[in-house]
Formats: C-alpha cells, sequence, structure tokens
C-alpha cells in the first residue's frame, strides 16, 4: 500500500470518528444538554479555559454543541472521507486542530496518539499533491 493510499484510509477512518462524535454529541444534546457544563470540569485543561467552556459550553450547549460539537466535527470529518486529496487535507487539518483543542483541555491520553497518525497522514496528502498523485 502506498503513502497515499494509507493516508486515504486513514482520513475515512479518522472521518468516520469525527461523524461518529457528531453524532453522540447531537444524541447528548438532545437528551443530556445539562452533562456539558461536567464535561468542562472533568478535563483536566488550564483554569482559563476551564473557565470558557464554563461559560459556553457548560452555560449554553444548546448554541454552542450544534456550532462546534456537530457541525464542526460532522464538517472536517465529511472532508477528511472525500475522495478528492485537497478536500480530505482540509478535513485532516480541521481534525488536528480539534485535537490541538483537546491536548490543551487535557485530553493528552487521546489527542496525541490522533495527532500522531493525523500528522502523518497530512504530511502524506500534502506530498501527494506536491508531486500529482495523491487520489
Amino acid at each position: 500500500m502506498s503513502s497515499t493510499d494509507w493516508a486515504a484510509r486513514t482520513g475515512t477512518v479518522l472521518g468516520a470518528v469525527m461523524i461518529g462524535g457528531a453524532a453522540l454529541n447531537a444524541a447528548l444534546l438532545a437528551t443530556r444538554p445539562a452533562m456539558y457544563q461536567a464535561l468542562g470540569d472533568w478535563m483536566n485543561g488550564p483554569e482559563v479555559l476551564q473557565r470558557l467552556w464554563t461559560a459556553t459550553m457548560g452555560a449554553h450547549p444548546l448554541v454552542w454543541v450544534p456550532v462546534v460539537g456537530i457541525g464542526y466535527e460532522l464538517a472536517v470529518g465529511l472532508l477528511a472521507i472525500a475522495r478528492s486529496p485537497r478536500r480530505r487535507l482540509a478535513g485532516l487539518v480541521g481534525i488536528a486542530a480539534f485535537h490541538i483543542g483537546l491536548l490543551v483541555m487535557g485530553l493528552w491520553w487521546w489527542a496525541v496518539p490522533v495527532l500522531a497518525v493525523v500528522v502523518a497522514a497530512i504530511v502524506s496528502t500534502w506530498r501527494g499533491l506536491q508531486v500529482g498523485i495523491a487520489r
């Protein structure tokens, strides 16, 4: 399997995970929106970010969860599974940005391994675009 094939398959898997996350957030928002308040306390990020979480996602989940937890995750997930390498690259970069946010919020045990994989997929996709062989 070539590195561009690996990157495309990785984009499909990571994109599916993000789409699944969007679906999970939609279900949680519909059934237990108050749980987003406690989620900010569960993450072990810096105090300023915990306060930001409390003021946004925690206090207004009906606004912020559809934007970030559903809309953003769904958009980058769909881009990551795209056949177009340019769209896939945009999705992978969006997934990396999302996981950098998780890393900063203290979820390093999840974000670090995902970032290692997604950065490798980004590099492979980028290189494939540069030489014109990306699928």
